[in-house]
């Protein structure tokens, strides 16, 4: 058998495939024997090493032969005891898999010369010289025989369905060429056909009705054989997981670090392409976490922490979505160095980043050329590889943001579609233009009255629920002409993405379609906003909007009418806030419901807001930093509100800051209660609203 046969290229891809689940098998089996030495069991990486090298022999591939022979020599020779565990014998056979490896991939890049005949270009090579694999894309696909099955058979019902359309369209022509017929007759003769005539009615009608049948079922059986090979296109997250433990275990080393790598939820399923591009972005941020997040083992130990650190992949499907954390529980992200950095390459004033809450801070570390590294490394400092990160998510249409505690590590979530086949979507008009976007981000549809529009501090608001969301006009974020108001309602999407929750104003709603989602090309790939464009099923072309890009507009907006804020409208809410400092607000409360809802009101008024769950923890938090003013329920377990103001009221340190009692107790008694412990307001539930509570705010303020 030649190695240019088509023959030899099939087996040669069987052989690959073996080879990539052996290599898989010795880095899995050298790590827990380099763990645990004398509890790891040879068998497993003892039979893939045999079998690698009698599959090479069977090849005629000499260089991976001997490579599996000498690696199969170690591991027996360990196994009988006559060699023991150590790090030098560790490395040579690390090396040894590395450069099997190393010779695979080069096979794989040139199968027109063949294997065995490029076989002498690699014997030359030492194995300790061979670079770790950098993975390839994913070229085949593991099929279940049952679902190979269920679409053989969906395609035979296709076939019956295509058989029995060509029947009716040969019933058609028929009744169409007879039709024909009889209007070419000259009048005298078209009496003989009308009795044949009037039975077409009922066979026109007849074939109608067989068309109606069969186009339901090609719809259903297309329906299912899509829905089928979409899911034969699902891999699990494993697949491309398999050599993060190897190489966490050498780049740890390298960084003279101890690092323990935890895999949860490996088999979620994602789609063949949204793995091969989520590679690298998992690699960056595994690399980050060893790098930047987990400590050198005598820092961990003089902070308490175990000697070796931890970084967990985790992952698991909600709906249509896969969400992937890449967490460790290293130093955490240093506010005050990002600011410092920040400030240092002018991207923001001292003074303004200093309102910023964490999660704007943190988004800092993507911004292309933006690092708080030291010192440039093979691994990091470059600022180039989290912007990277962020680039490709959003570029999947996915969402990354980052969750970070000093002292107790850094999260990186990933929320990434399912598949990239079909996306459903909402259909609906902006400044006369129609566009879409994903249902997924899509909480709910609204009709807004012009009078639930309001404005605080410069920013459009509305109140859902309760909570005062951010509010705009789509057409207006797009800088799109359009008519307001005439109708006196607005219809109106409220998205829900990790950067949080804003409801825009449209034209008209549409409705719902499953769409293909296509690229805008290399001159509208910057454009704003857009994230592609799709042809819908009446032929129209429709702009499909990236809600990411979109809530980071509405932010930024949002900010700069803040920062030059016109005066506020009569009959708004007016709010002496102090425009250079954000004025602190804590709140205790144990509800999270209420809490939740207060905070909200607070933040969307310009406050800094805190929250404790009871008084003992607004305690604690009031030694912390400083606030301007407390805001408190009185019924709490632990500590309650009456017992907090009293406290306050009596340290020098605290007794100045204005203290309101939110309450669900009513009578004169629990008033005057508050009142003898020092508190400046006191508001019952029952009579609670937002405007309310912002007055008393600015009367204390």
């Amino acid at each position: 058998m030649k190695s240019g046969d088509p023959e030899y290229q099939h087996l040669f891809q069987i052989f690959r495939e073996e080879c990539k689940e052996h290599i898989h098998n010795l880095n899995e089996g050298l790590l827990a024997l380099e763990r645990q030495p004398k509890e790891a069991s040879l068998e497993g990486i003892l039979r893939s090493a045999h079998s690698l090298k009698g599959a090479a022999r069977m090849m005629g591939i000499k260089t991976l032969e001997t490579l599996a022979h000498y690696l199969e020599s170690v591991l027996t020779q360990l196994d009988r005891g006559e060699k023991e565990v150590s790090p030098p014998i560790m490395e040579s056979l690390y090396r040894n898999v590395d450069a099997i490896s190393k010779t695979l991939s080069s096979l794989e890049k040139i199968p027109a010369e063949g294997a065995a005949a490029s076989d002498a270009k690699q014997e030359a090579q030492p194995p300790h010289a061979a670079p770790k694999d950098e993975g390839a894309a994913l070229t085949t696909v593991r099929v279940q025989t049952d679902k190979l099955d269920t679409l053989i058979n969906l395609v035979g019902e296709l076939l019956v369905s295509k058989i029995e359309a060509l029947e009716d369209l040969r019933h058609l022509e028929e009744t169409l060429g007879l039709l024909e017929e009889w209007r070419k007759q000259p009048e005298t003769k078209q009496a003989t056909f009308r009795n044949r005539i009037e039975a077409l009615n009922d066979e026109l009608y007849g074939i109608i009705q067989g068309l109606s049948e069969n186009t339901h079922r090609l719809e259903r059986l297309v329906d299912e054989i899509h829905a089928g090979v979409r899911d034969l296109r699902l891999l699990p997250l494993s697949t491309i997981l398999d050599p993060f433990p190897r190489m966490v275990r050498d780049l740890s080393r390298d960084l003279g670090k101890e690092v323990e790598l935890l895999l949860e939820g490996t088999s979620t399923r994602l789609d063949k392409k949204i793995l091969e591009e989520i590679r690298e972005p998992l690699i960056h941020l595994v690399r980050n976490s060893i790098d930047h997040g987990v400590e050198p083992p005598e820092e961990r130990i003089e902070q308490g922490k175990a000697r070796q650190g931890r970084i967990v992949i985790s992952a698991r499907q909600e709906g249509g979505r896969v969400l992937i954390s890449v967490k460790d529980d290293g130093r955490g992200l240093d506010r005050q160095t990002i600011e410092r950095v920040a400030v240092e390459k002018g991207i923001v004033s001292a003074e303004e980043i200093g309102r910023w809450l964490d999660e704007d801070v943190w988004d800092l570390v993507f911004r292309s050329g933006f690092s708080t590294a030291q010192t440039v490394t093979e691994v990091s400092g470059r600022g180039v590889g989290l912007n990277a990160v962020v680039a490709k998510v959003e570029g999947l249409k996915g969402f990354l943001r980052v969750e970070s505690k000093a002292g107790e590590g850094t999260a990186f979530k990933l929320s990434l579609p399912l598949t990239l086949s079909t996306t459903h979507v909402l259909l609906f008009l902006a400044g006369g233009e129609i566009f879409c976007l994903p249902t997924d981000v899509l909480e709910s549809t609204l009709v807004l009255s012009l009078d639930q529009i309001t404005s605080i501090e410069g920013k459009g608001t509305v109140v859902i629920n309760g909570l005062p969301l951010a509010f705009i006009q789509l057409a207006d974020l797009l800088r799109l002409p359009h008519e307001d108001g005439k109708k006196g309602t607005i219809p109106a999407l409220l998205l829900q993405t990790p950067r949080g929750r804003v409801v825009l104003g449209v034209d008209a709603l549409l409705g719902e379609e499953e769409i293909v989602a296509k690229g805008l090309g290399k001159l509208l790939s910057r454009v704003p906003h857009l994230s592609g464009g799709t042809i819908l099923s009446k032929g129209q072309i429709a702009l499909i909007l990236d809600p990411n890009d979109l809530v980071r507009s509405l932010a930024r907006q949002a900010a700069s009418r803040s920062i030059s804020a016109s005066p506020t409208p009569a009959g708004e809410p007016a709010l002496a806030l102090n425009k250079r400092r954000k004025k602190k607000v804590l709140v205790a409360e144990d509800s999270l419901t209420t809490r939740t809802l207060e905070k909200n009101i607070l933040e969307a008024a310009g406050f800094d807001v805190t929250t404790a769950v009871d008084g003992e923890d607004a305690l604690v938090k009031l030694h912390e930093k400083s606030f301007d003013i407390v805001i408190s329920d009185v019924q709490m377990p632990r500590m309650d509100g009456l017992a907090l103001t009293e406290k306050i009221k009596r340290d020098e340190r605290f007794k100045e800051i204005p203290v309101i009692l939110i309450t669900g107790l009513e009578t004169e008694a629990d008033k005057r209660r508050g009142v003898e412990v020092g508190a400046d307001a006191y508001i019952t539930k029952a009579s609670f609203d937002q405007k309310h509570l912002l007055e008393v705010l600015q009367r204390l303020v």
